[in-house]
């Protein structure tokens, strides 16, 4: 394929998967066609408008990981196969859904979510999992999986008890997986330099039970960590490489390598590109989410600020504690050293033949205390 080739290629690429206005002016104009739209557009922040008009001048492509739209692309009950390509190359291993769970009963429910997807499907092989999507990392992810995963098993154990009665095992409980996709992940998981996916299963110290990992293990994926390790796609790159370079990057040179070495891609940036047609669809939902996230950021500082604050409290009380034991101790060794030096001075007295009586005169000292100075020293 010669450069011209190429160069024909990659231009039909761009045309199939991103928008083609030629300039922002004309973009503005599309857009000030429906006055309804037009307004709500100059409402957003002007990075969210930059960003839009960045799509529709085909300049870059759009970012998914805003809800509407992961929603859109990741329905299970429309694109089951796309969560099985997900999961296959989350898991190392072929999935098969044979079934999307319901969210029911003793669910976790937090106001002020920053959840994006959270659905729960069981597998070809009986075991669960559980995708969700985050657009900021939550506190405490592993205390919050743990709850997750405990949830998921307690509904096995009542319908498996329910359904066995006398005959229940607990062998017959199938594993979860917890896998948690994180645009904005906590500062822990960005200690470990290059590392981007995070594993957790259970196992014993003394390396017993070497095969069995229990019931649930967690899989951590931190986009924002991906997104800072240079990455070019190419046909040999993995099928995770492919998924998470989907989920982090909108340049368009990234996206035209994905779509070369990956082409059942296309069709996801081909869905992204129909969002052109019907404007006021995609403007109106990012409308509406970036209030819920407006008031979801804010309780989200307020919490880490009052989460700040008591350990800052906590620091400075034990400190404090610290500083009063140090200064107890410094007072008793200076009572200690007071009690050496007038005992010294007691018995030279002594040896210049002063009687205890006189000694107590000259140094204004209670007959008693020079007794209890010079016993100490003998």
């Amino acid at each position: 394929m010669n450069k011209h080739t190429r160069l024909n290629h990659s231009e039909s690429a761009h045309a199939q998967i991103l928008p083609s206005l030629t300039s922002y002016k004309e973009a503005n104009h599309y857009l000030a066609q429906n006055p309804d739209t037009w307004s709500v557009f100059l409402d957003l922040p002007y990075k969210i408008q930059q960003e839009l008009l960045d799509f529709y001048t085909g300049k870059q492509g759009l970012r998914v990981t805003y809800d509407s739209i992961f929603q859109k692309l990741f329905r299970p009950d429309i694109h089951k196969e796309r969560l099985e390509s997900l999961l296959f190359a989350l898991l190392n291993r072929n999935v098969k859904i044979i079934s999307v769970i319901p969210r029911e009963g003793t669910q976790l429910v937090e106001q002020g979510s920053f959840v994006i997807m959270d659905v729960l499907v069981q597998l070809d092989d009986g075991s669960y999992a559980n995708i969700e999507m985050q657009k900021v990392g939550y506190s405490f992810p592993l205390a919050r999986a743990d709850c997750y995963a405990s949830d998921i098993i307690m509904r096995q154990y009542v319908k498996e008890k329910a359904n066995s009665k006398d005959q229940f095992s607990f062998q017959s409980l199938n594993k979860v997986y917890c896998i948690i996709l994180m645009e904005r992940s906590p500062a822990p998981f960005h200690t470990v330099p290059n590392k981007y996916v995070h594993r957790r299963y259970s196992c014993f110290e003394t390396g017993i039970y070497p095969h069995d990992a229990g019931l649930h293990e967690d899989i951590f994926i931190c986009l924002d960590s991906f997104n800072k390790i240079p990455h070019t796609i190419t046909k040999d790159s993995s099928l995770q490489e492919a998924w998470l370079t989907f989920l982090c990057c909108t340049d368009v040179s990234s996206i035209l390598s994905l779509i070369s070495a990956f082409p059942s891609f296309a069709e996801l940036y081909q869905e992204l590109k129909d969002f052109t047609r019907q404007p006021e669809e995609l403007i109106n939902m990012l409308s509406k989410e970036l209030y819920i996230m407006d008031r979801n950021m804010e309780k989200l500082m307020i919490a880490e600020w009052q989460e700040e604050m008591e350990a800052t409290k906590a620091a400075l009380d034990s400190a404090k504690d610290e500083l009063t034991s140090t200064q107890n101790e410094l007072t008793s060794a200076q009572n200690e050293l007071t009690s050496a030096q007038q005992a010294c001075t007691v018995y030279k007295l002594l040896l210049q033949g002063k009687s205890k009586e006189e000694i107590a005169s000259m140094l204004d000292i209670p007959l008693q205390k020079i007794e209890e100075l010079l016993s100490d020293l003998i």
